[in-house]
């Protein structure tokens, strides 16, 4: 049975290609190391909250938690009025990224 094979044209071709392209174009969720990368990407690294929500293309749930771990972990400190504050990266935050950056 192992030299059944599809033939060209056939269905079976068609769904093993289409898998294989839809593997390819899924995106990698987003992670705290997300909002750290982009962070450490600006001079000075911070942005406004929305701002950095809509960068990093997180969910707003998934966003919050993503900064609370940061937050309580030292990488990020929020600063500014409400409804104004900004994320800033520590200097604990700006280490983590360089080390996470390939060699």
């Amino acid at each position: 049975m192992s030299d059944l094979k599809p033939k060209p044209g056939s269905f079976t071709a068609y769904l093993e290609y289409a898998r294989r392209d839809r593997g390819t174009t899924e995106a990698t969720p987003a992670s705290p190391l997300t909002l750290i990368e982009i962070l450490s990407a600006l001079d000075p690294p911070s942005l406004p909250m929305a701002e950095l929500q809509a960068r990093s293309a997180m969910d707003p749930a998934r966003y919050r938690e993503a900064l609370k771990s940061l937050r309580e972990a030292g990488y990020v400190e929020i600063a500014g009025p409400p409804l104004d504050e900004a994320v800033l990266l520590t200097g604990k935050g700006a280490e983590a990224a360089r080390l996470a950056r390939p060699a």
